[in-house]
């Protein structure tokens, strides 16, 4: 597997503490959307933010659901408000990669195999998804 692959796709976007430090330190991301979509509470958020509470000693669960948090602003902010379109182009993608696959298959096994690889790859990695989708949409 090449390196690319080895780590899954929100390891490109810093270890948890990292994205959690810079959900607290983005300032469009705000408290509301953040307790949300963490369930932590408004007050702890602003304590975190303001450096009441020292973020590098909060337990792990609070860290990971504030990673959480920052994954879901990083994705949001690169579909924007295609998310319907977004879902409907990785189903289609994945789809005809699997009906691609299966034809292959039939004739050479091995490669039908990898065809699938690449789906599972691919798929599991919404880094590579958001950039296909992107140029799928391209009109250029």
């Amino acid at each position: 597997m090449t390196e690319k692959f080895k780590h899954p796709w929100c390891d490109d976007l810093g270890s948890d503490m990292d994205k959690a430090k810079t959900i607290l330190a983005d300032k469009s991301a705000t408290i509301t959307f953040i307790a949300n979509t963490t369930g932590i509470n408004r007050v702890s958020i602003s304590n975190y933010r303001n450096g009441v509470t020292d973020i590098e000693k909060v337990n792990w669960a609070t860290i990971s659901k504030l990673s959480r948090a920052y994954e879901a602003d990083w994705i949001q902010k690169q579909i924007g408000n295609r998310q319907t379109e977004f879902a409907q182009f990785i189903k289609n993608f994945t789809d005809k990669i699997t009906k691609y696959a299966n034809q292959v298959e039939k004739e050479d096994i091995a490669m039908g195999d990898t065809i699938d690889l690449l789906n599972d790859m691919t798929t599991s990695d919404i880094i590579q998804l958001i950039e296909l989708y992107k140029n799928y949409i391209d009109e250029d």
